[in-house]
């Protein structure tokens, strides 16, 4: 009697188990539901030194309507760096190199910089201050269909001679600083950065169906395309030819990823203090912390820490890699469909495993700073428009300050209210949640945004905007070049309106003027520079000047 109750008690757990499976996997079925003709997903939940969850759906190439299968590669993008900042921590470990060492030491013709010298850990931890070489390689007028390389991107890097701040000031994200350590990487190891990611990552790690791409015309099995939607047709937004290194351009599965995340593990025991310089966050040179390690991104979800990368592709990829230490779990999506808003449903595929975090003490809630009162006389000086040109990563933005009833509003062009400042005194407001600090005593009066305090403030300064007539135009007409891109820009009116033409006049844009010799262009706004007698010397896109000859 006793052992048919026993057995019957072993048959409910399992049906309850069973049960609780279905249940899940249907929850994780209704997140990634894909219709018949489309792209899709590859998804797996690691728990322990197991994997729990793999699933598949859509098709790989639409082409010849190819299924997504547990072989299928993908492109993840920007998880990449976390293979490259690895690779250079191994290097340190065998004595090749020291972080602390300044980047010039290993890669030829990289400036002496007037703000200072960038050291290796900088360009882990994306705190360097040098500029994002994608817009540089626009401004050299590539786009996504030509093919990059490492040479090139180099060449792009080492020609722009200024940073955008002292290093260890600010976090800034850019591809550029991974683009230099896989330099370093090959520089300081002997091989090629392919070969050692190869040799020396990918194979200890038995990570058998992960390749770095090295080649425009190489074939590669299984592989999966990447696509845009637009209006509910999908289009080909695959980037073959770029082919350089660090930043990304690596390929991989669900069930290597899983050998990736166990590989770390194993770094954690046999090289404790690689792992942990690896997983602790940075410091700026003010002391403060920033949710980035070297390599590694840090998030808290559900009252969890976790860490790990993310990589979106315009070329139509976008994968993300996530582990809670706390309960030794992980997640891996990827999708070959390009999808700015791809984490919602991410965190509801986490959310099926990990519920809200209960705990016992209460986190402090920050209080509301006080509004201070400032008089009409007072909030009038803030008034007027303001420009801000854009920094690498952000487009140029324009508003309008002005009091209405008492009160700071920020508006669009169009007299839409954004928001409404509050003040908190010292010239400093509230701009919804962000910060911002006004200079009413320079030149030219300006405010700065800190979108993050970590993070390298917006600079919106005044501008008049200003319409040009066409005989004013004219004086903008010519050739403007850039000797160390060895790059040239042509500028003509053309029906009363002014142009900026690509490749030596391939295509053109458009110039809409903005204000005085400032200039929108679809890429990015021009200003134009002049003598002291008022001619126009040159124009400057980026901070990169091209000479008028």
């Amino acid at each position: 009697m006793r052992n048919k109750l026993f057995k019957i008690g072993i048959l409910l757990v399992l049906l309850t188990k069973i049960g609780y499976s279905q249940n899940v996997e249907s929850k994780i079925d209704n997140l990634y539901q894909v219709k018949e003709g489309e792209p899709g997903f590859s998804i797996a939940v690691y728990q322990g030194n197991k994997i729990i969850l793999e699933k598949q759906y859509g098709s790989a190439n639409l082409d010849y309507n190819i299924p997504i299968t547990p072989k299928t590669l993908f492109d993840v993008g920007s998880i990449a760096k976390q293979f490259t900042a690895l690779a250079i921590l191994l290097l340190e470990e065998q004595g090749k190199l020291s972080i602390k060492e300044p980047a010039y030491t290993y890669i030829q013709n990289l400036p002496r910089y007037q703000k200072g010298d960038p050291t290796i850990e900088q360009l882990l931890n994306q705190t360097s201050g040098i500029r994002e070489v994608d817009l540089i390689a626009g401004i050299a007028d590539f786009n996504m269909q030509d093919m990059l390389s490492q040479s090139q991107m180099l060449n792009f890097i080492t020609k722009v001679k200024t940073l955008n701040f002292a290093p260890g000031d600010y976090f800034q994200y850019t591809n550029t600083n991974y683009v230099l350590l896989a330099e370093i990487v090959a520089n300081a190891s002997g091989k090629s950065f392919a070969d050692f990611l190869h040799e020396d990552v990918f194979k200890p790690f038995k990570m058998e169906n992960t390749i770095k791409k090295t080649s425009t015309y190489s074939i590669i099995k299984n592989r999966a395309i990447g696509y845009k939607e637009d209006q509910g047709q999908f289009y080909k937004a695959h980037l073959h030819a770029f082919i350089y290194n660090g930043d990304g351009q690596v390929l991989t599965t669900a069930r290597d990823m899983f050998k990736w995340h166990m590989g770390l593990k194993k770094i954690k025991e046999q090289y404790p203090r690689l792992y942990k310089k690896m997983h602790t966050k940075a410091r700026l040179n003010n002391g403060s912390k920033v949710n980035y390690g070297l390599g590694v991104e840090f998030e808290t979800h559900n009252g969890y820490q976790a860490m790990g990368f993310d990589g979106m592709i315009i070329g139509g990829f976008v994968s993300k890699y996530l582990y809670f230490p706390e309960l030794d779990m992980a997640f891996f999506t990827t999708q070959n469909t390009f999808e700015e808003d791809f984490e919602d449903r991410f965190f509801q595929l986490v959310d099926v495993y990990i519920a809200q975090k209960n705990s016992s003490k209460h986190t402090q809630e920050t209080k509301p700073q006080k509004e201070v009162h400032l008089s009409r006389k007072e909030l009038k000086q803030y008034e007027g428009n303001y420009l801000f040109i854009g920094s690498d990563d952000e487009d140029r933005k324009l508003n309008t300050i002005k009091l209405i009833d008492n009160n700071l509003a920020v508006l669009t062009l169009d007299g839409e209210v954004i928001t409404k400042l509050k003040s908190l005194g010292n010239h400093r407001f509230l701009f919804n949640d962000k910060r911002v600090e006004f200079d009413i005593k320079s030149d030219r009066k300006n405010y700065k945004y800190y979108d993050s305090d970590n993070q390298l403030p917006w600079l919106f300064q005044t501008y008049t905007p200003y319409q040009y007539i066409k005989e004013e135009l004219k004086e903008f007409e010519g050739q403007y070049f850039n000797a160390d891109l060895q790059i040239s820009k042509k500028i003509k009116l053309h029906q009363g309106k002014l142009y900026f033409y690509y490749r030596n006049g391939a295509w053109k844009d458009e110039m809409a003027p903005l204000s005085k010799d400032i200039f929108d262009i679809s890429f990015k706004p021009i200003v134009f520079k002049r003598d002291k007698n008022q001619q126009i010397t040159g124009l400057e896109i980026m901070g990169i000047l091209f000479k008028k000859i």
